[in-house]
């Protein structure tokens, strides 16, 4: 099974990864540059990402996270 294949999903991916190309330059860019808020804000940017991305790419949370959303439709209606 290849799961879900939401374009919402797939647009969030394509954003973590953009997120992720980001916070590399700017982490890069901090450092070399000398300029620790930037490298800092780059740490933090890739921090965000590691985590969404567990989300994202796991199947066995987007497989709870569709049997919770069916459960609660199930109970709304």
């Amino acid at each position: 099974m290849r799961g879900p294949s939401s374009s919402g999903l797939w647009f969030d991916r394509a954003l973590c990864v953009l997120l992720a190309l980001l916070s590399i330059a700017a982490l890069i860019y901090g450092l070399v540059a000398k300029r620790h808020g930037i490298a800092g804000g780059g740490l933090f940017g890739l921090v965000g990402v590691a985590r969404t991305a567990v989300v994202l790419f796991d199947r066995e949370a987007l497989r709870r996270a569709r049997a919770l959303r069916e459960a609660l439709d199930r109970v709304w209606r």
